[in-house]
């Protein structure tokens, strides 16, 4: 009966993962932990930043930003079940006073009290993102994105994360 249900569960998630890609969507694949505190060191990530994952998935970038760098962290999720994994996982490392997930999609959250954006994103939805980037962001910005570069912003850094690169740049 178990393997049933947990049959089930992967049916729905690959059927979720070939809907997304067929909508030219970003699918949830975790970044390794090591990438993440590599990406939040480059940018020099400390207790004064509040800082957005687009699209946070499990949340493993909002738990190491509030448990590691000590930032407050603002995880927007579409998905329903990612954003209730992600809260549970908040939940169990005891981040509630520094962490928040918002389970709706990023493109109809206000983005303007970040001091840090976090992406792994696509390509397409890079470049869809930049005018409300540009738009919403404060000057001094700082902006990490996993894989996939966006063209509007001055680049501080580009640097090697395991097998792909990752950008740094500062609006």
């Amino acid at each position: 009966m178990l393997w049933k249900i947990f049959l089930a569960i992967i049916t729905v998630f690959l059927f979720k993962v070939w809907i997304d890609l067929l909508r030219n969507e970003a699918i949830f694949v975790p970044l390794p932990k090591n990438t993440i505190r590599k990406m939040l060191r480059v940018a020099k990530i400390s207790d004064k930043d509040i800082v957005y994952d687009l699209g946070c998935g499990d949340g493993r970038v909002l738990v190491i930003a509030a448990k590691e760098f000590g930032a407050k962290a603002i995880g927007i999720e579409k998905s329903y079940l990612l954003s209730k994994i992600a809260e549970w996982k908040i939940k169990k490392e005891k981040l509630d006073d520094k962490v928040r997930i918002i389970n709706k999609d990023f493109f109809k959250v206000n983005l303007s009290n970040a001091t840090v954006i976090f992406a792994y994103l696509s390509k397409k939805i890079n470049r869809k993102l930049e005018p409300k980037l540009k738009r919403e962001l404060k000057k001094g910005t700082k902006i990490l994105s996993a894989s996939h570069e966006f063209n509007s912003f001055k680049l501080v850094k580009k640097f090697k994360t395991g097998h792909f690169y990752s950008y740094f740049y500062i609006v």
